[in-house]
C-alpha cells in the first residue's frame, strides 16, 4: 500500500482530546516529512513536491482520551463510525494513568 501525494496537496491530521500533542513522521520514497501536532485541531501538511508515502509514525502525549485521524480532506470524520475513503487511518488515544502524560506510539502503512 502507498499514498501518492501531488505537489501542492495537503494531508490532514485531525486530533481530538484537550492536551493531546505529539509528532508525526511520514516516510516517503523521496524523503521523510515531520511535523508537530497541536491538540484538538486540524493539522495540515502541504507537500511542495510530489511523493509516494509508505508509512506514518505517530507519537502522542496523552492528557485526555481522544483520537488521531489521517485524512486527505480538511473536515474531520472522527464522529463518523464509517468514514469515507479520504480517511487513511485512525489511532485511539487513552491515558493510562491520571498522573503524568503517558506516551503512545503508532505505525501505519499508507
Amino acid at each position: 500500500m502507498a499514498l501518492k501525494v501531488a505537489s501542492g496537496s495537503y494531508l490532514y491530521i485531525h486530533t481530538s482530546g484537550a492536551g493531546n500533542t505529539g509528532y508525526i513522521t511520514f516516510k516517503g520514497t523521496k524523503r521523510n516529512y515531520v511535523m508537530t501536532l497541536a491538540a484538538a485541531t486540524a493539522n495540515a501538511y502541504q507537500f511542495f513536491t510530489g511523493d509516494t508515502l509508505t508509512k506514518a509514525y505517530c507519537s502522542m502525549k496523552c492528557a485526555a482520551a481522544g483520537a488521531v485521524e489521517l485524512s486527505t480532506t480538511g473536515t474531520t470524520q472522527l464522529s463518523t463510525a464509517t468514514p469515507d475513503v479520504s480517511v487513511r487511518a485512525r489511532f485511539d488515544i487513552e491515558p493510562v494513568t491520571t498522573s503524568g502524560l503517558p506516551q503512545q506510539n503508532y505505525e501505519v502503512e499508507l
